[in-house]
This record gives structure tokens, C-alpha cells and sequence, in this order.
């Protein structure tokens, strides 16, 4: 693709001192930074305002900028850098874990993570690739700018130059997120998500809400999370999906009451789906980060990009356990009150442990994914 333009800022200047991003280091010198907690306190309670209206945000937008030496030169850096201070406000936990990524004239951001390559693009309307399988277009494709560094490394953002910004990321453990960025009350409702799919694969709900995409023998190949929105002061904002065909449509039902910017989310799962089988044979598709002891069936199976790569037998039958011999792990399915199928991620195997031994496996819960 040639003739696409990037906005592009040199991240090498900056670095978070910290995983709670509370100071900026510059030139050897630590520079003390509002944390966000203490921003959000500082938006009033409004029934509504504009996000780059907002003197909390834009404030901390200048600050963030100035000492980073990251430049707003045009509308859609500003916007970009906007919108990631609205997540970070809103929803701070989003961003506390991005993957290194690289990137050219034609890839805003490409990570490598476990079992593929997600790649987001210059150019809206190609989509974000989710390895080889599937492919999320995003909304306001055609009207929206094209990727737009933001000041944080690893993250941009497409204006859609409609009073909403898309802004597309990827996590280290491989789940992408498409925060949708909602400045005012004049900005669209409705926001589809086209994608597409292999040859006779398709989308599916099912009755708990939960949405896949299945190749053409019902396998996922991937897994949508519960829609969510949050308004600036990080209360639920009611939204929730439609799907037409292989059109998956957010719908944030905001209100001249809500207080703005709005952040919305149509998560995806990370690198694997799960699906639970039940005793009677049927079965259904784990949600994103859901605990994996909720599947109370006879088998829970892994996949990646349609194929299962790993089947796990949940029934207890009264066999050996053994001694745990690893520092870490997590409980894959409970067996009654006295054993668990536990993972232990040094080793990558499964076993059955007594739970007197949890403590000293430093086993701390159920796992969210393995």
C-alpha cells in the first residue's frame, strides 16, 4: 500500500518509570506526573462536555506531551493523544500491559505473540489481523483517518471525525482490545465491527450473549468478550450487541445525562478459546478471562485458530494425585473439596493435587487462560 501517510513520533525520548506510570524519566531526570486517580477526581460531575472541552484531560494531554517530547503538530495527534488519556482515566487497567510491537509504512502496530501475528494497519479499512484466520474490520472505516501514533508506545489511534476515536491494542498475553472513544453526546450510537472469515466459517451468539467466530465445523476461532462502556467517571453506560450476518454492531445507548468521554470496548479473546463440554454432550464457549472452574463439564478443550490443541478430562475418578514440585499454578477444574486439576506454567503440564498443598504450590486461583 504506498501513498498512505503515518503520523509518527519518536517514542525513544520517553520511558514509564514504573508500572504505575506516575513520573516520566527525560534526559536521566525524573519529572513528577498527577497520577490519574487524582485527575479523575478533578472531572466534574456534568451531564455532559466534550472530551477535548474537557481541562482535566487536555491538561494532562500537554503535560504528558511536554515531557515526553512527543509533538502535537495536527488535529489527529492531538485526538490520538486525547482518546489515550480518556482510556487511561476511564479504564487505566486497559493499558497496563501492551505488547511490543513493531511497525512500517504500511503497519501501525504488528506484535508477535504465542500461536501468531496480530497486525494492525495504517489504513482503516484493511482491518486488524488476528494471525491468519480472522479479520476485524473497524467501524467508520471509510470517513476515518489513518493510524495516528499516540504518545504511548505500542498504542494507536483512528480518528473516525465523527466525535469518535478508535483505538486498537494489543496485550502482552495476546488479547486484542478496540476501545472505542466516545467525546459527546453528537457522536454515534452504533458501531459495526465487520469480519471476516474463512470459507464457510461464521458468527454465532449464543443464549448467554456470548459471540465466536466457528469455522465450518464449529470450532472457535475466536471468542468476543461481554460488551462493555464506561462514562468518565467509570460508571456502566448501558450498551450491548447486534449481529447481522458477520456484522458485529456495538450499541452504546448513552444520554444527554451521561458524563463524557465514554469509552466502549467489544473485547476478543487472546490467543486461545475454550469451549466446555457438558456430560450430556452439549457444550459452549468460555468468555474472555472467565474463570475456567466455571466449566462444570466432563471435558474442557483448548483451542487456537480452530484447532484444539489440548483436551482436559474434568472428572475426578479417584485416582492418584500428586505432590506438587513447582512454585506456581493455577486450578483448572475442581474435583470435590479435596483435589483440583491444577496448571503449573514452568512445567506446562496438568495434575490432579490435594488442596491441603495449595499454599505451598503458591497456587493463588482459578486460571483465566493457559
Amino acid at each position: 500500500m504506498t501513498g498512505h501517510s503515518r503520523h509518527v513520533a519518536d517514542h525513544r525520548s520517553f520511558r514509564f518509570a514504573g508500572e504505575d506510570h506516575r513520573s516520566f524519566r527525560f534526559a536521566g531526570e525524573a519529572h513528577a506526573v498527577p497520577t490519574f486517580d487524582d485527575e479523575r477526581k478533578k472531572i466534574p460531575m456534568r451531564k455532559s462536555f466534550a472530551l477535548k472541552s474537557v481541562a482535566t484531560i487536555a491538561g494532562s494531554c500537554a503535560l504528558f506531551a511536554s515531557l515526553s517530547g512527543f509533538t502535537l503538530t495536527d488535529t489527529d495527534e492531538v485526538n490520538a493523544a486525547d482518546a489515550v488519556a480518556a482510556i487511561r482515566i476511564v479504564v487505566p487497567e486497559s493499558l497496563s500491559n501492551v505488547a511490543p510491537v513493531n511497525s512500517d509504512a504500511d503497519v501501525a502496530a504488528e506484535a508477535s505473540v504465542p500461536g501468531g501475528t496480530i497486525t494492525v494497519p495504517v489504513d482503516p479499512s484493511e482491518g486488524i489481523s488476528l494471525g491468519d484466520s480472522v479479520t476485524i474490520g473497524l467501524p467508520f472505516a471509510q470517513q476515518a483517518s489513518d493510524a495516528t501514533d499516540s504518545p504511548l508506545a505500542g498504542v494507536v489511534a483512528f480518528n473516525n471525525n465523527n466525535g469518535s476515536t478508535t483505538v486498537p491494542f494489543v496485550l502482552s498475553d495476546g488479547a486484542t482490545q478496540i476501545n472505542t472513544v466516545i467525546e459527546n453526546v453528537d457522536a454515534p450510537h452504533r458501531y459495526d465491527y465487520p469480519i471476516d472469515l474463512p470459507a464457510g466459517a461464521s458468527l454465532t451468539a449464543d443464549g448467554q450473549g456470548t459471540i465466536a467466530a466457528v469455522a465450518a465445523d464449529g470450532a472457535p476461532l475466536t471468542v468476543f468478550g461481554e460488551a462493555w462502556a464506561k462514562d468518565a467517571n467509570g460508571a456502566p453506560v448501558p450498551t450491548h450487541y447486534e449481529l447481522h450476518g458477520n456484522t458485529l454492531t456495538q450499541v452504546v445507548d448513552f444520554t444527554e445525562a451521561t458524563a463524557f468521554p465514554v469509552v466502549a470496548d467489544p473485547a476478543t479473546t487472546g490467543v486461545y478459546s475454550y469451549n466446555c463440554v457438558n456430560p450430556n454432550g452439549s457444550s459452549y464457549f468460555m468468555k474472555p478471562n472467565e474463570n475456567l472452574t466455571n466449566c462444570r463439564g466432563s471435558y474442557l478443550q483448548k483451542y487456537i485458530n480452530g484447532r484444539m490443541v489440548q483436551s482436559l478430562s474434568l472428572v475426578y475418578r479417584g485416582g492418584a494425585y500428586v505432590k506438587p514440585t513447582w512454585r506456581s499454578g493455577c486450578v483448572l477444574a475442581l474435583g470435590g473439596a479435596t483435589v483440583a486439576l491444577v496448571w503449573f506454567p514452568p512445567a506446562g503440564v496438568t495434575a490432579w493435587v490435594v488442596t491441603s498443598a495449595f499454599a505451598a504450590a503458591g497456587i493463588a486461583g482459578s486460571c483465566k487462560g493457559f
